[in-house]
């Protein structure tokens, strides 16, 4: 996980729609958030996703997307929930029904409100906000099934519907489908408001080749538009195939978490109350040697009992023979350092399992796993690779980590 990517706001406000403020403050907060691969979803092995699993995955990266945004700008979470993305709080109405917010929650009022587009005259059009998952560069191993996922507004006057799709237009074909649903029957996306949508995708075995896929919405009418003055400007998802994965690499499609939830990855600041992940360009070890390459510092939230920090990356699928490598050890000058690393692989739709796990302390010496998939099952199908930091009785500044060279390959 590991580019940064930029573009334009997205900002939520609790009286009911999803808009976009001019205010420039907090532009680079929500560019950060968004540029971090929020969500963790899962896919299903099915030769087509399916409007549930789609709407599940929408309705799993939104409740992420709105808590990451909503502690960077100083919402008050306790009045907060999963509905400030419209489409994960809306009720199934009948057609017509308009849902309106009282405090935080969503309910059905009398008002009438005309969703045949197909006897209106209204112009259909979206404004692309962000990649949210899989940024664009990404190394993606062969037959790696995943799920790319963008961000997008409603900017024309139509209200999208069940029936809207995201479809291939063109580039590499290399969807599941050539179509996915665009929201769950019963949810309404009106004008002004944003959404995720997303593409399953599956990578080809053409080791050293570069895809790039490209993605048109279409109306309940079967017309096909993309964003622009001329509705022309299509989603997109460029990625590249190789047999080996470098963290350092993909730091920008990592999912970062403590015990209290989701944060920024990139965070390197323990004065939030939160736990650190984020990229060190030249780290010094705790034997004072420099290798001279770039590492992964991950630490948990500062003063917290058994406190925790944990960064996710995948789906990856490697075949027999493959290795998963990563040196770690305390940062220099912190004889308090005192942690419990661990290594969990998930196989998407099921829960964790425990592979690898060592206490790291201030010996002086770097740590070393070098692991043959083989020997753990870890072959030949997609699985997520977590990496988790704990303290070990009570978290201070000098529970950090740093992670080297880690790579599977």
């Amino acid at each position: 996980m590991r580019k940064l990517l930029v573009i334009i706001i997205a900002v939520f406000i609790l009286t009911g729609c999803v808009t976009t403020p001019d205010s420039a403050s907090i532009q680079a907060t929500v560019q950060s958030a968004v540029n971090t691969a929020i969500a963790p979803y899962e896919s299903r092995y099915n030769e087509f996703i399916t409007a549930d699993d789609l709407a599940e995955s929408q309705n799993e990266q939104n409740k992420q997307i709105q808590q990451v945004i909503s502690e960077q700008i100083e919402y008050r979470m306790a009045d907060i929930s999963e509905n400030i993305i419209r489409t994960t709080s809306v009720p199934t109405v009948e057609p017509g029904t308009v849902v309106e917010y009282v405090g935080s929650q969503a309910v059905p009022t009398s008002q009438v409100y005309s969703y045949d587009n197909k006897s209106s005259n209204c112009v259909d059009r979206f404004t692309y906000v962000s990649d949210m998952t899989i940024p664009d560069g990404m190394t993606i191993t062969p037959y790696t099934n995943f799920t790319k996922t963008w961000y997008i507004t409603n900017s024309g006057d139509c209200v999208w519907n069940s029936n809207y799709k995201i479809v291939y237009q063109s580039g590499n074909e290399v969807g599941k489908s050539k179509s996915f649903q665009l929201l769950k029957p019963g949810n309404y996306i009106q004008p002004g408001e944003s959404v995720t949508v997303s593409a399953d995708l599956v990578a080809p075995d053409a080791v050293g080749r570069t895809f790039t896929t490209y993605w048109a919405v279409e109306n309940d009418r079967g017309e096909r538009f993309g964003a622009g003055n001329a509705n022309n400007v299509y989603l997109s998802s460029s990625f590249r195939v190789d047999n080996s994965f470098d963290l350092i690499q993909n730091f920008g499609s990592i999912t970062c978490a403590d015990q209290y939830g989701y944060f920024t990855c990139g965070n390197s600041s323990l004065s939030s109350g939160r736990g650190v992940v984020y990229y060190d360009e030249s780290p010094t070890f705790e034997s004072r040697r420099n290798q001279g390459k770039a590492a992964i510092v991950a630490g948990p939230p500062s003063g917290e009992k058994d406190g925790l920090v944990r960064f996710e990356f995948g789906p990856l699928r490697f075949p027999r023979g493959s290795y998963f490598y990563t040196n770690f050890c305390c940062r220099p000058d912190t004889p308090h350092c005192d942690t419990q690393i661990r290594l969990y692989i998930r196989e998407p739709g099921y829960g964790e399992t425990l592979v690898q796990e060592v206490r790291e302390w201030n010996d002086g010496l770097m740590g070393e796993w070098k692991l043959k998939l083989d020997d753990v099952g870890i072959f030949d199908q997609e699985f997520y690779y977590i990496l988790e930091v704990q303290s070990n009785g009570g978290a201070d500044a000098e529970d950090l980590i740093t992670f080297a060279n880690t790579r599977i390959y």
